[in-house]
């Protein structure tokens, strides 16, 4: 006799990008990612021809399955935050008889993270410390013997996280990935030990740069080099991006 569990062939659920379409629209954020961090590289130096740039699904796919993956520092997978935010006009243009702002230019962006759990790879890649092993770079997260915190600071960080949002209509998780093209941590590190107080927590701070990435035009015909702080991608798009110019 058959089993039957083997004829179950459909549910309510969707495709990941069907879904990831229809969630964009209109969608809820209820929880943090987890994510990986790598040392950032150029993008013109990602896809040839010399000076092009990538766009954010050949980008990500250079990091997480290409030649980048080589770069990766840690994984983040204990945040309790994970915050962007924006500031700015850096620039403001005023004339005429009541000096109305006339053209507004200049945004800054911030990565603020903050993760529950000490994390001694995550303290050497973003905070400034220095991880001290006993073993080869491949291998020392798993032989660490001390962590030294002085005046040190770090490069930038590509930051790659996945997670999920609420689709509004469905109240359907649908993954998503977040890529922070460049974050120049702020490479500091601090400790709190309090017994009567909450446990400690790690933030992980930094400046978001600026990154010309490819965007497609109004007629989806060609596409123009544009500058971005990150971009919120459907997962399917990544095998697809990579393969384009």
């Amino acid at each position: 006799m058959a089993d039957p569990v083997q004829n179950l062939k459909f549910s309510r659920l969707s495709g990941s990008s069907d879904t990831f379409q229809e969630m964009i629209q209109h969608f809820g954020v209820v929880t943090v990612m987890n994510a990986d961090v790598y040392d950032a590289v150029d993008v013109s130096t990602i896809l040839p021809p010399s000076g092009e740039k990538g766009n954010a699904g050949s980008i990500i796919h250079y990091y997480t399955s290409g030649a980048g993956s080589s770069g990766l520092r840690c994984h983040l997978e204990t945040l309790k935050v994970a915050n962007v935010t924006q500031e700015g006009p850096t620039k403001t243009v005023t004339g005429g008889q009541y000096s109305n702002p006339l053209i507004k230019f200049g945004k800054s962006a911030r990565l603020e993270m903050q993760d529950a759990l000490g994390n001694a790879a995550a303290i050497d890649a973003l905070c400034g410390g220095i991880m001290e092993s006993g073993a080869s770079a491949s291998a020392a997260a798993t032989s660490v013997g001390a962590i030294h915190v002085g005046e040190d600071f770090v490069g930038p960080k590509c930051v790659i996280g996945d997670t999920f949002f609420i689709n509004q209509k469905t109240g359907a998780q649908v993954p998503a990935k977040i890529v922070f093209y460049q974050f120049l941590p702020d490479s500091i590190f601090n400790l709190t030990q309090d017994a009567e107080g909450d446990a400690t927590v790690f933030d992980m701070n930094g400046d978001l740069l600026t990154t010309v990435i490819k965007i497609s035009d109004l007629g989806g015909t060609k596409s123009i080099n544009h500058g971005v702080f990150y971009s919120i991608v459907d997962p399917a798009e990544i095998a697809a991006g990579a393969t384009q110019q």
